[in-house]
C-alpha cells in the first residue's frame, strides 16, 4: 500500500502548526511534507526560483494539501491555489479565524480545528470533499 503524502501549507515561522499536523497526520495514515525542512528564513534573497520551485514540486508529490490559514500568509495562500489548480485537494485549517472568501473558494474543506482538518484530508480522485466544506 502507497503512503498518502500531505503538503503542509503555512506561515514560515507555524512551528507549533507543523509539528502538531505532522503528528496527527501520521497518526492518520500520511506522511507530512514539510517544505521548511528547506528552512530559508533570513536567507531569500536571490533565491526565490529554488525555493518556489522546490515547494510546487513539493506540493505536486503530494496527495493532499493541509492549509494554515490562521494568519495572513502569501505562501500558504499561493500554495493552496497552485494546488488546486492541479486537481490536488485543499483542506484548510483556520484555528477559528473566519475564513476569507478566497479560503473558502480555493479549500475542499475549511475546519476550525486543527484535528478536525486532518480529518478532512482526502487524496486526490477520492470523490467530492467538497461536501464537508465549512465543517467547523
Amino acid at each position: 500500500m502507497q503512503v498518502r503524502r500531505v503538503y503542509l501549507a503555512g506561515p514560515p515561522h507555524a512551528e507549533e502548526y507543523r509539528r502538531r499536523a505532522t503528528a496527527l497526520a501520521r497518526a492518520q495514515g500520511w506522511e507530512a511534507v514539510d517544505p521548511m525542512r528547506r528552512d530559508y528564513r533570513g536567507r531569500t534573497e536571490g533565491k526565490e526560483a529554488e525555493i518556489v520551485e522546490g515547494d510546487l514540486a513539493d506540493i505536486e508529490s503530494c496527495d493532499a494539501v493541509l492549509a494554515a490559514f490562521t494568519h495572513p500568509d502569501e505562501g500558504t495562500a499561493m500554495e493552496a491555489w497552485h494546488a488546486r489548480a492541479q486537481g490536488i485537494p485543499v483542506v484548510a485549517y483556520t484555528g477559528g479565524s473566519p475564513p476569507h472568501p478566497w479560503t473558502v473558494y480555493v479549500a475542499d474543506a475549511v475546519c476550525a480545528d486543527l484535528e478536525q482538518a486532518v480529518r478532512a484530508l482526502r487524496p486526490r480522485g477520492s470523490g467530492d470533499p467538497r461536501a464537508s466544506r465549512g465543517g467547523g
